[in-house]
């Protein structure tokens, strides 16, 4: 996982002021290899503070006042509040701070490892922040080498093993990569609400902290897309070992049981 502490999730609808244990996932972690966002790139963006006041995991608007996140985010640990406008996660200006009303973690998880990893996040109030869009077709990944680019960001640790977070939120790009490749990776543990991203060579990825946040493309028309939530993978930026992410398409009648 890529959440500072993990949490595995039991696919229950938890109220707000229930308390999660933090998964172990990719929370806490930084973008490995990546460059500091600009300044309102990500206006979709959430930061998940914990009980003790700081970011363990990240999440993404996706309506004014619903986030989509990883549902290893929310079992186990204490959401005190959620956290949009964010860049650095000392200023506060023209940030916007909201209280969880629900916790809804998808009911497939954990199933089988770290499968259907998604949970919603119902917010107390309407975000002023534009939501991302979500993806809603199957994307067809390239066998003959050419790749499609995707970008991850979040507020997670620079590298594997590290305990301390950014405080700028950072980005990297990472080329999707086929179920095929990804599959033989991690001996057979990719499902289909899974995809993958990453180099062969590593050296750039998402890592704890990074957890929840958001994996997004461009498609032809220029627009961008949320195409997967930040899960989990081996270690951080690893040669042969791309970052896996759970995939936003796979889960959208669950999702939209509830957002609509």
């Amino acid at each position: 996982m890529k959440l500072i502490n993990h949490l595995l999730i039991t696919g229950l609808i938890f109220t707000a002021g229930i308390s999660h244990a933090a998964p172990s996932q990719k929370v806490g972690a930084k973008i490995v290899g990546g460059e500091e966002a600009a300044t309102g790139e990500f206006p979709y963006i959430v930061s998940l503070q914990g009980s003790y006041g700081g970011h363990f995991c990240g999440g993404s608007l996706i309506r004014p006042n619903w986030v989509l996140t990883a549902a290893h985010c929310v079992k186990g640990s204490t959401i005190k509040a959620i956290k949009i406008g964010l860049h650095s996660q000392k200023d506060t200006a023209g940030v916007e701070t909201f209280a969880p009303k629900r916790v809804i973690a998808n009911p497939g998880y954990p199933g089988s490892g770290t499968d259907w990893d998604f949970a919603l996040i119902e917010l107390d109030g309407n975000s002023t922040y534009a939501p991302i869009a979500m993806n809603t077709t199957e994307i067809a990944i390239p066998e003959d080498g050419s790749q499609i680019m995707s970008t991850v960001a979040g507020w997670g640790t620079m590298k594997e093993g590290a305990y301390t977070l950014p405080d700028l939120l950072q980005k990297v790009d990472v080329p999707l990569v086929t179920q095929a490749e990804c599959s033989k990776a991690y001996a057979g543990k990719i499902t289909d609400r899974m995809i993958c991203a990453g180099y062969t060579t590593g050296g750039k990825d998402s890592c704890q902290g990074d957890s929840g946040g958001p994996l997004v493309a461009k498609s032809d028309d220029g627009q961008t897309y949320l195409i997967g939530v930040v899960s989990w993978g081996r270690g951080c930026a690893r040669a042969n070992y791309p970052g896996v992410y759970s995939k936003v398409n796979a889960a959208q009648e669950w999702i939209n049981s509830y957002i609509q």
